[in-house]
This record gives C-alpha cells, structure tokens and sequence, in this order.
C-alpha cells in the first residue's frame, strides 16, 4: 500500500507540473496574440491636420475618419465637421495639445514658432511638409505622409492615378504655349498679379502656358498695364470659391472685352481656394477643368 501512494503521489505531482506548464503557455500565447493584434492597429488614431493639401491626401488614403481636428482651410474639404484650429500660422498650443493627437502634419508654414516648440517639448510627433509647386513634390508629401500613417499601399495606388491624369492633361496642351497671367481679384484693392515662386505660376506651367509675369511673389497690376502686356488667356481668382470671378472681373473693368484674351472668350474664372496650400490634389482638378474649357 505505500507503494502504491507513493506511485498516487508521484502522478499528481507529475500532473500539476504539466498543468502549471500548460497553464503558463496558454498565458504566453495569449499574450502574443493581444501584441499582435495591438501591432496590426493603425499608430495614428488621432491625426491633427493643419494643412489643406495634407487633408486631402489624408482623405484619398482613407483616413478622414481620423482626424480629430484641422485648420480653417480644411474644414471645407472634410465630410464630417472637426473642431476648427483657425489659420494654420496662428496655432494655439493649448488647443493643441488638448487634443492629444497622435501626428500633426501641416506645411513648413504652419507656426508660431513658439507652437512648434511647445509641441516638440511635449514630445507630440510633428509632420512638416513643404507646399507643393510641383506635381513631382505633390507626390513625394504623399509618400513621406503615407509612410507615417502606414499607408504606403494606398499611396502608390493614388500617385498612378496621379501620373495618369498629367500624361491624360500633357495631351490636351496646345504645341505653342500660349502666354498668361493669374490674377487674384481683391476687391476693392484691386488686382495681384502671381510671378514665379505662386501657385498661380504651377497653375499656368500645369496648362502648358508662359507666365507673362517675370517677378517673384505677387505685385498689384493695373487694367491698364494688363492691356499692355495683352496675354493670350487671363486666369482670374478670387478669396471665394466661386467661379464668377472673372465675370465680375469683366463688369467692373469693361476694357478688358478688347483685350486679346476678352476677344477670344479666355479670360476665365479659377477656383482660387485651390491654390491656398499649394499645388494639390483640387489645383490638379481644377487644372483639368481649365484645360478643357481652353483647349
């Protein structure tokens, strides 16, 4: 009989060792699989945006969703209302680090400065992209924005679609580029004038066209002066989106009917709210538009 609770003894002994060893595996593998699945979670549940171009790539890489909260020239573009941040170069930091956000994007103009410090100190990620004057760089803000939100397949997928609207857009352009100016109609300041560095300068490179302008910047011009240079094709924008600008243009400065552009029925509105963060994804619509009302 001792024997035999001794042999007892030794199995339930041996029992409880494979349990306890089963029992620890169990809570190993459990604890892979919590990690695994806590790895296959997007990072980036609480995006900020303060910049109209990031919006709307964040948009076309489908994750309008997660954005918490954007500046005054996103909200438009977003489905869903977001608390507004106001003008991406006023950004309060209070505002922003109650958010608790898990990436800020915006542009290399987004500020103050004392912002961006205050965010860095409280070690929020920051994601500074410079304005796209180019459709090159458009792409390469889509790349670096989609490799920080994990998104990198549909950012390839966007880009070809990229590059097969600007080889669909290059064969509707005229052989002789056609001379131009872009024009920001302000009202009772008059009118500005895009040279080279403005998006309204990518615009006119986008449509095939020479800039007639051969300054940096922007600079008032008068109808007079306008007339005199005499541009094959005014492109005409305003602080609205609206697409009457030129319109109103021609209205209120009634010499412009004779000018070439006027005679030739090109002097034609641009949605304006387009170019605000540089060469986007709208300005490449809106070029899209403008080439197959002028061409």
């Amino acid at each position: 009989m001792p024997v035999t609770n001794d042999k007892n003894m030794a199995f339930i002994m041996i029992n409880k060792k494979i349990a306890s060893l089963l029992c620890s595996f169990l809570v190993l593998l459990l604890s892979f699989s919590i990690s695994s699945l806590a790895l296959a979670e997007p990072i980036n549940h609480r995006l900020v945006s303060v910049d109209g171009n990031a919006t709307e790539i964040l948009l076309r890489l489908g994750l309008g969703k997660q954005i918490v909260a954007a500046d005054i020239t996103s909200q438009a573009l977003l489905p869903e209302q977001v608390e507004n941040l106001g003008y991406h170069r006023t950004l309060s930091a209070e505002g922003l680090l109650q958010l608790h956000p898990d990436l800020v994007i915006g542009s290399n103009h987004m500020g103050p400065e004392p912002t961006i410090s205050a965010l860095k100190k409280a070690n929020i990620p920051i994601l500074q992209l410079h304005s796209p004057t180019s459709l090159k760089q458009l792409e390469i803000n889509i790349v670096k924005l989609a490799s920080r939100v994990n998104a990198d397949s549909s950012a390839q997928k966007l880009i070809k679609q990229i590059d097969k609207r600007q080889k669909s857009l290059l064969k509707k352009l005229p052989e002789k580029k056609p001379s131009m100016v872009f024009l920001l109609d302000i009202g009772e300041r008059g009118l500005s004038q895009a040279g080279t560095d403005t998006t309204g300068d990518s615009l006119i490179q986008l449509l095939g066209g020479k800039n007639i302008s051969q300054f940096s910047g922007y600079k008032s011009i008068s109808v007079e002066a306008l007339l005199a240079v005499n541009p094959d094709i005014i492109l005409v924008g305003s602080r609205s989106d609206s697409l009457d600008s030129a319109k109103k243009l021609v209205e209120r400065q009634p010499l412009l009917q004779h000018s070439k552009a006027g005679k030739n029925n090109n002097i034609v509105s641009v949605n304006a709210a387009t170019l605000i963060a540089g060469l986007s994804l709208g300005a490449l619509a809106e070029a899209e538009r403008l080439a197959d009302r002028l061409y």
